[in-house]
């Protein structure tokens, strides 16, 4: 990816936040640490001014002056400000020539330059307590800064000195973390391209990671191939319709033709016009069974479905069928339990079975068997039908559910190949699985909540 669609890209812009964001929080944490640094010493100064003020107004003068010098003895840093005032004003005692303009109060107070008595150089800056004595003297304590606007100092520049490889760390990382999301999302973008240019085939890189756009990206795979599979089965319908349509529309103009001849009899006309309109039926049968799939697949909604019973269902095709299994000499059995609610459309239930029970029956020879069964498992009901005829191909399984797909068994076999892919289509909308499986003999075709395990 070029660098300015780097920049330009919505990772970038938000991985470049992310890192102001990081940027901020951490120059906020360091303004937090001098702020506290600097404000706790001169506040704990102030304390100890204010307390040892306190006390000391109310010590006589000589112990005071022995506590003063004990003091400036200890002092050895030069730090500490101490006098004695009487109470004329002159000074008594202390290393400090004259009264700072500050209130006697007892309160701490701060002074922008103060220098004690013998002291070289510029002024400091220190906090001062004055406090009034019996005897109409004032107390004067204090205690240079400096060494606290120091260390404030070096706080500082080591705050900035983090701060800045910080902010550099945080944008890098996250300009890397851009590149790799842009070059994904990249990926992603070339992909559909192809798509959008007709490489079908091409699918969506996923990758390793179980983020959101790999779920996503999982997503539109599985809509890909759904896509797919739909226009194959388009494509495929489409070439099944055209065939099925022209044979019997090839037949009914050569019939014609041949029963208009000048030689022709009016039988042979009626005979010519009987043939075409069992062709035109066939063809016709086509179309009805195609706009019923569509009409199945477009109209149902699952807000419509209610409560159903699939035995009471499954007893009255039973009922139907069993006739006609029997002029086939063909023995017809069911099991079912009393009742097996299921939540659906009674009707396409219906029709979806019925279509299993014709195509057993179709393909049973005479002196052969069609079960039909009805299991309540623990989710919907499951629905087999069983016959005892050639089976299915294992090569077939998966075809025999197209529309229009006639495996080798049934080429003779009257009928467009469509009521299986009529009937998974039923099942599929009901959240069901279709599916064939070997019997003893023949096939056996299963209608249970997709995933659930067979039962004996």
């Amino acid at each position: 990816m070029r660098t300015p669609d780097l920049i330009r890209s919505t990772p970038f812009r938000l991985s470049l936040a992310l890192a102001l964001a990081i940027v901020l929080a951490t120059a906020s944490v360091f303004a937090l640490v001098y702020l506290e640094l600097s404000t706790s010493d001169v506040a704990r100064l102030r304390v100890v001014l204010v307390g040892e003020a306190a006390i000391g107004v109310g010590e006589n003068e000589d112990q005071l002056r022995r506590a003063l010098e004990l003091r400036l003895t200890r002092d050895l840093r030069r730090l500490d400000y101490v006098a004695l005032f009487d109470k004329d004003g002159r000074l008594a005692f202390g290393n400090i020539t004259k009264l700072p303009e500050i209130p006697v109060d007892g309160e701490a107070h701060f002074v922008a330059g103060a220098r004690q008595t013998d002291a070289e150089g510029t002024d400091e800056p220190a906090l001062f307590v004055a406090s009034r004595r019996a005897d109409g003297g004032v107390l004067l304590l204090g205690r240079s800064l400096i060494e606290v606007y120091a260390i404030r100092d070096i706080v500082l520049r080591a705050l900035l000195t983090g701060l800045v490889p910080t902010t550099l760390l945080s944008l890098a990382i996250g300009a890397f973390f851009a590149w790799r999301a842009s070059l994904r999302l990249a990926l992603v973008h070339e992909t559909i391209e192809k798509i959008m240019r007709g490489d079908l085939d091409a699918r969506l890189p996923v990758g390793g990671a179980d983020d959101d756009i790999g779920k996503v990206t999982r997503a539109v795979n599985l809509m890909l191939d759904e896509l797919v599979r739909l226009l194959n089965q388009l494509k495929s319908a489409g070439d099944n319709i055209a065939h099925d349509l022209r044979t019997p529309l090839a037949v009914m103009r050569a019939k014609l033709e041949r029963g208009l001849a000048q030689d022709s009899t009016n039988e042979d006309l009626r005979l010519a016009a009987v043939d075409s309109l069992g062709q035109l039926d066939r063809a016709m049968a086509t179309v009805t069974a195609l706009m019923r799939i569509s009409a199945i697949e477009n109209g149902l909604r699952a807000s419509a479905f209610r409560e159903i019973d699939l035995a009471s269902i499954c007893v009255d095709l039973f009922d139907f069928y069993e006739p006609l299994a029997r002029s086939k000499s063909i023995e017809m059995s069911f099991d079912a339990p009393a009742a097996a609610p299921m939540r659906g459309d009674a009707e396409l239930m219906r029709e979806a079975i019925a279509n299993l029970i014709d195509n057993a029956i179709k393909f049973t020879p005479s002196g052969g068997t069609v079960r039909l069964e009805v299991d309540k498992g623990p989710g919907p009901p499951i629905v087999r039908v069983t016959d005892s005829g050639p089976g299915v191909a294992p090569g077939d399984r998966d075809k025999i559910f197209r529309r229009f797909y006639r495996g080798a068994n049934e080429k003779e076999t009257a009928g467009q190949g469509i009521g299986l892919s009529i009937a998974k289509t039923i099942a599929g909308l009901h959240g069901l699985e279709l599916t064939v499986e070997d019997s003893r003999f023949g096939a056996s075709f299963r209608l249970a909540k997709a995933g659930l395990a067979a039962t004996a």
